[in-house]
């Protein structure tokens, strides 16, 4: 399992100083098998405490076993494998440990599902996405941009659900709706790339993708959200699943 796979998978027990350990830790991999939790704590201006809670909290005996496993599972991705890695390593390893009964169940017993995409490439797939629900015999609405979304905030209850696809998770004009919808209750439901991001931190689920830029002419680097795909394909497949069941 990956790093990212254990934030999913114990998200919902990690508060802001372990989130703040963890961006550390992220950032910088390399760094952390060589120093030890003291001068972790005091980089990320915590205590050792904090650190041994947090590593605990991911399933680990101590830091010296955390590391272990920093070691063990980072790797450097050569150019023809970075597809797999992205795909089956990591985002299809992170939906494995996702509580999707409880989102699905939200899901099918949601009114409407809102769902708004912060890019092209996002609301496409979403678009997609909407087009499959209405097969399970869901009520399900794309909004196609900034100033439609606003309009439609007055509608959206908490009977409702908001997905909610971004490629940063950061994106400063949705930070104002996302307020929004926490104060209402709103359930959210967000799809970003791996990491902590203001988008994940206030969604009631959080859905994570892997992205690898890759260096095409004149070394200029783009990014593919054939990953983005996988995951909402995953979702609606598990929604399916959930009725099917149910019915």
């Amino acid at each position: 399992m990956t790093l990212e796979g254990l934030i999913t998978k114990h998200q919902k027990v990690l508060g802001d100083l372990d989130k703040t350990i963890l961006r550390y830790v992220l950032d910088n991999r390399p760094k952390i098998q060589q120093i030890s939790i003291t001068e972790l704590a005091t980089a990320t201006y915590t205590s050792k405490s904090t650190v041994l809670r947090l590593v605990r909290k991911l399933g680990f005996a101590g830091f010296s076993e955390f590391k272990y496993f920093l070691k063990t599972s980072t790797k450097e991705a050569e150019p023809t494998t970075e597809l797999f890695a992205d795909l089956q390593v990591k985002t299809i390893k992170g939906l494995e440990h996702v509580e999707w009964d409880d989102l699905t169940k939200r899901l099918k017993e949601a009114q409407t599902i809102y769902c708004y995409g912060t890019g092209f490439s996002q609301r496409r797939i979403l678009d997609e996405f909407a087009k499959n629900l209405l097969q399970l015999g869901k009520r399900a609405i794309t909004i196609p941009n900034k100033t439609e979304l606003d309009m439609a905030m007055e509608m959206i209850t908490p009977q409702d659900v908001v997905l909610l696809a971004s490629l940063s998770g950061e994106t400063e004009n949705i930070k104002e709706n996302i307020f929004m919808w926490t104060l209402k209750n709103v359930p959210l439901v967000s799809v970003t790339q791996a990491g902590e991001n203001t988008f994940a931190s206030h969604s009631d689920y959080a859905l994570h993708y892997h992205v690898t830029p890759f260096s095409v002419i004149k070394e200029k680097k783009v990014e593919s959200l054939v990953t983005l795909s996988v995951v909402v394909d995953y979702l609606f497949r598990k929604l399916t699943e959930k009725m099917s069941k149910d019915r």
